[in-house]
């Protein structure tokens, strides 16, 4: 079986780029091979219509080649100058499979792109695992992460609940790791914090990186709006890190560890700290084999339809 996966030769942290590692990963221990050109391919594989422009998926119907097609969410027409959902809704049309990255997502997108089936995005734990060792830290430690710059990371929720939370606990740190904006470069930037509240401001970080600095903490505040299916969520529960997080998106749907952010501080973090985390059974249900298998599954149906292959979501 031979994949082309517009994308997969992207060396960055985030969003399509995080999934391609993953899925090349898991795809290692089946007999898939990802080729360089969609004309070696059996399969074109479109792991997010902004990754793939759209004379790639025209030559693929050209060929006959089969399409499946990745979606999360509307594309945004500022970052796609307003090609993005009209290349989305183009490349469903010539799909063989169009595969959601959550209910949520699927309800959002379905009247747009049609029927397709849900498989929910993996997480590398062999670089996402929990802390080893007893922690080393007295104070409460949390992390806040985005790679995207958009509005629906909720970064002004997260400045909001750090500044009522550090009245009243000012030893805790908040670390800060991701892309804040063009200017934001310089490690201890203020983040319009004015009361002296305790940051640490990380920059952009390896996925070996952002593993370490999650075992460092405690929670993780992670309050992303409308997010179909957040890899870094599933990567701070891998690390054993509950996470406070917005009710909404398919984020409902992934967490498993952790509780719903509010303005009652002391509530959740008790609610968080009485709950029970068990590695193994995540790996189990999130990790990468499980994904892998679930997409392996479907390709070898696309490619064999007579075939039945269940694929157990």
């Amino acid at each position: 079986m031979k994949l082309h996966c517009p994308g997969i030769e992207r060396n960055d942290t985030g969003g399509g780029s995080s999934f391609l590692r993953n899925f090349a990963k898991a795809m290692g221990s089946h007999a898939v091979q990802i080729v360089p050109t969609v004309e070696e391919c059996d399969i074109l594989f479109i792991a997010g219509a902004s990754l793939s422009d759209r004379g790639i998926a025209e030559k693929a119907k050209e060929l006959g080649k089969a399409i499946v097609l990745r979606v999360d969410n509307i594309l945004e027409d500022s970052k796609n100058r307003n090609t993005g959902m009209p290349r989305m809704i183009d490349f469903a049309s010539w799909a063989d499979v169009i595969i959601y990255q959550s209910k949520w997502a699927e309800r959002l997108l379905m009247p747009h792109c049609g029927a397709g089936i849900v498989i929910y995005n993996g997480v590398d734990t062999d670089i996402f695992y929990p802390r080893k060792e007893a922690k080393d830290w007295e104070n409460k430690r949390f992390i806040y992460s985005k790679f995207s710059r958009g509005e629906g990371k909720n970064f002004n929720v997260v400045q909001y609940w750090w500044r009522e939370h550090n009245l009243k606990n000012s030893e805790d740190l908040l670390f800060l790791a991701g892309r804040f904006s063009d200017e934001i470069r310089n490690i201890n930037h203020p983040f319009e914090f004015h009361n002296d509240e305790q940051v640490d401001y990380r920059g952009v970080l390896e996925p070996e990186q952002m593993a370490e600095l999650l075992r460092q903490c405690d929670y993780a505040i992670l309050p992303y709006f409308a997010d179909a299916c957040s890899n870094t969520i599933l990567e701070a529960q891998a690390c054993g890190v509950p996470v406070l997080y917005n009710h909404s998106g398919g984020t409902p749907e992934i967490v498993s560890y952790g509780e719903e952010l509010s303005f009652e501080h002391e509530d959740i973090l008790e609610m968080c700290d009485s709950q029970v985390f068990n590695f193994e059974e995540f790996k189990h249900e999130w990790g990468l084999e499980p994904m892998g298998r679930k997409y392996y599954a479907l390709f070898t149906t696309v490619l064999a339809p007579e075939i039945e292959t269940e694929i157990t979501l």
